[in-house]
């Protein structure tokens, strides 16, 4: 009971971050109206892995080795800023390139593969995301939290991004909102570039 107490206003605080847009939004969305919706499901609990990851580094004290290490904190800023700008450069590029929905689509293990890695680095690549981490459990946490609590911390973090990603990958991949990305494609895929650069140069030059 303690646990659940303890662990319901960690995830509901953790649930109003996972849900703003950024750029893990726009990645599993892209897949969803880009690719198909399995890619995206393999793309949704990507993010959920990556997400796991920067929780238990969270719990291990990455937050606090952060703040004692700037040279780190920045290291990991520009590393992010840098994939963001690749994100953006291979997205503005494949603004004409045509696409092949439906049964064409490639849904091979290899290819769920790539889209699983993708997002998971795309998660890893933000510092932003790991310090949120790091606040939120320092703040929330009991200065000795128990090992159920501790146990039951990555697994929420798992389910919450999961949830929300598929959400996300079935929504946008639903016929109408792909047959309007195929109509548009040029300009979205344009302007998804230019947001991820943009977001690319938010990170670098943020500050903590």
């Amino acid at each position: 009971m303690e646990t659940t107490l303890a662990l319901i206003p960690i995830l509901a605080v953790l649930a109003i971050g996972i849900i703003s847009p950024g750029p893990s939004f726009i990645l599993v969305a892209r897949t969803a109206v880009a690719v198909s919706r399995v890619a995206a499901i393999s793309a949704a609990f990507g993010m959920a892995t990556g997400a796991v990851v920067l929780a238990v580094a969270a719990l291990l004290g990455l937050n606090a080795l952060l703040h004692q290490i700037p040279s780190a904190y920045l290291a990991l800023k520009v590393i992010g800023g840098l994939y963001l700008f690749y994100l953006a450069y291979k997205t503005w590029r494949g603004a004409s390139t045509p696409i092949s929905l439906g049964a064409n689509a490639d849904a091979s293990p290899k290819s769920l593969l790539r889209h699983f890695w993708l997002a998971a680095a795309t998660m890893l690549s933000n510092p932003k995301a790991a310090v949120q981490y790091g606040v939120i459990f320092a703040a929330m946490l009991p200065p000795s939290p128990s090992l159920p609590l501790t146990a039951a911390l990555p697994v929420g973090v798992f389910t919450l991004e999961a949830s929300w990603y598929l959400v996300v990958a079935f929504a946008l991949s639903a016929p109408k909102p792909r047959d309007a990305y195929v109509r548009t494609k040029f300009a979205i895929d344009r302007t998804v570039g230019l947001v991820l650069g943009v977001l690319g140069i938010k990170l670098l030059l943020s500050s903590k």
